[in-house]
């Protein structure tokens, strides 16, 4: 048994500079292609007796390895996709984040809003308010599998951190619907606040949030017993909301009340701070410290240091802003813009628009849309 030291080939590359770890391998007899856990590069593994003797084979392998990792040098800047969902034309505009441009455009049923994405299960969910129906997309293909039927108006639609179950807000019956989603005919139902709108589920997988836009309050749902556990007071015509990825803060964008509301999950404490006129949705950094509200009469997005709870910036992007979302792996807060048909991309560091990229007719996108590598 013995252990080796493996290396990168291209040691001067940017990818191989973020791979550069010492790695043990075990019974190594032959050549064998490893990886790090944070580095899909390719290694090449050899035993010194196998030096001397296979020098073709290991150039050849060598060759090869070169090729397999310029591809996924250049595949790792891919930051994924955006779905997002346009109520007038009825469709969703497909947009690759790395190249920004629409790929394709989906139809799916009529007046879709709300947007929920899985990796795992390489879905795309798409409620349809006019049609009374969850479009399913596969985001392979990037097409239309089929619908689940509903009796109701769905709005907001969100995804378990399991991939288990996706939970519906339905506006019109006033209930949140789970749908197993191994198996779409699974449904169970809990009654809520008055129109309910948007949803957040906590990073454990086991509380559920819903903003009742007519209760003025956010409900707090028992994922596993599908049972309300208390409602938390929020401002006026609460619709979007959002987690910080820590976990430790729902934010929550008062429609009427120019402001959002900022609940500490853990003691409870609520704090409202003014935002720009008809704030409507909201997004968080990946670091969980810059918080992004669009503000829908304003066309702006209002930036908030969630450490001080401050407004530090606002930035002027397309008519009507409404469905936000923050790329991880870009580190760009995408913003869709339902009277221009457009959505716009801003440089969370810089605090600038970088980019404008033409969708489908109003474009709202609210939810989590964007679907990372």
């Amino acid at each position: 048994m013995s252990f080796f030291h493996i290396s990168p080939f291209i040691d001067s590359s940017p990818l191989a500079a973020q791979c550069r770890r010492v790695l043990t391998l075990f019974d190594a007899d032959t050549y064998t292609f490893r990886s790090t856990p944070n580095c899909r590069a390719p290694f090449l593994v050899q035993t010194p007796s196998l030096i001397a003797t296979n020098l073709l084979k290991s150039k050849l392998i060598l060759l090869t390895s070169l090729i397999s990792l310029l591809t996924l040098s250049n595949g790792s800047l891919a930051g994924g996709y955006a779905y997002i969902t346009n109520q007038g034309s009825h469709d969703v505009s497909v947009i690759d984040l790395a190249a920004h441009k629409v790929i394709a455009s989906i139809g799916v049923g009529k007046g879709p809003v709300g947007v929920a994405v899985s990796s795992r299960l390489q879905r795309v969910f798409v409620s349809n308010v006019e049609s009374q129906s969850i479009s399913v997309i596969d985001s392979i293909s990037h097409a239309e599998l089929g619908s689940i039927p509903l009796q109701g108006s769905p709005v907001a639609v969100a995804i378990s951190p399991d991939n288990s179950t996706l939970f519906v807000a339905d506006w019109y019956m006033d209930t949140v619907i789970a749908i197993d989603t191994s198996d779409f005919t699974r449904q169970r139902t809990v009654s809520i606040g008055k129109a309910p709108a948007g949803l957040a589920v906590s990073p454990d997988g086991q509380t559920l949030y819903v903003s009742n836009r007519d209760s003025n309050d956010i409900g707090v749902i028992d994922i596993q017993t599908m049972t309300v556990k208390s409602r938390i007071a929020a401002g006026e015509h609460p619709f979007g909301i959002t987690i910080s990825p820590d976990g430790k803060r729902l934010y929550a964008a008062n429609v009427y009340e120019d402001s959002i509301s900022i609940i500490d999950l853990t003691s409870g404490h609520t704090e409202k701070i003014g935002v720009g006129t008809r704030p409507y949705c909201v997004a968080v950094s990946a670091d969980s410290k810059t918080v992004f509200v669009t503000n829908t009469q304003d066309d702006s997005v209002s930036v908030i240091d969630a450490g001080s709870n401050k407004v530090i910036a606002t930035i002027e992007v397309g008519g009507f802003p409404e469905g936000i979302d923050y790329d991880a792996h870009s580190h760009r807060v995408y913003v869709a813009s339902w009277s221009d048909n457009a959505v716009t991309v801003i440089d969370a560091h810089t605090k600038k628009v970088i980019d404008t990229i033409s969708t489908g007719q109003q474009s709202r996108a609210f939810g989590r849309f964007i679907l990372g590598n």
